[in-house]
């Protein structure tokens, strides 16, 4: 089953799901960016003001990256990540530093306040878990009411089928449904509340 988003929208996806074969996860709408490894939370706002430019209008834009994840440690439940600002190093050796990242949370979120006023619909976060807690709740609330947009996040991990399958069997235009409860924040005044988008077509 899979969400059928008007368009034109636009898809971000990290750098951690894109190929050169498939996109990020075979999922496309009008507009599909494969954000590059050094992405930043500015970047991001630029990606969506340049898509928006072009039609004045964008009725959905869909984050396809990592959130916090069900078993993210205390301090990291609004993380949302987006690129690497320092790749790992010793790999296989006992020096090994994992990447550290550049993130999406509340020390950044109002830089979407760049966005309000334009003709944009609702922001899809497709990460795992992020609604999970309440200080990822506040995100999405925080950037509902920054933004003007709609925000969605689901509580629960997510999991996608293999790029070549959803490019074969996913509309253009639609994203992969949700696992798990749902949520969604006004644009109009961040108040939040469940749903069920799945199977569905949204304007």
């Amino acid at each position: 089953m899979s969400i059928a988003l008007a368009q034109p929208s636009l898809l971000l996806n990290s750098y951690a799901f894109t190929d050169d074969v498939f996109g990020g996860c075979g999922m496309f709408m009008d507009t599909t960016w494969n954000c590059p490894k050094t992405t930043r939370c500015q970047d991001i706002v630029t990606y969506i003001l340049w898509a928006y430019n072009k039609t004045k209008r964008l009725h959905h834009v869909v984050f396809n990256f990592h959130g916090p994840g069900e078993d993210a440690k205390p301090g990291e439940h609004d993380k949302v990540q987006l690129g690497e600002a320092t790749p790992e190093s010793g790999f296989g050796t006992n020096h090994y530093t994992p990447p550290s990242y550049f993130y999406l949370d509340l020390s950044n979120v109002s830089l979407f306040s760049a966005l309000k006023g334009k003709n944009i619909g609702t922001i899809w976060f497709h990460s795992c878990a992020l609604a999970m807690h309440m200080k990822g709740k506040y995100l999405c609330q925080r950037m509902a009411e920054v933004s003007g947009c709609s925000v969605v996040a689901a509580e629960e991990d997510q999991s996608e089928w293999l790029g070549f399958v959803n490019l074969i069997f996913m509309p253009r235009g639609s994203i992969d449904d949700y696992e798990g409860p749902v949520n969604v924040w006004s644009g109009k005044d961040g108040i939040g509340r469940r749903f069920s988008p799945n199977g569905r077509y949204w304007t």
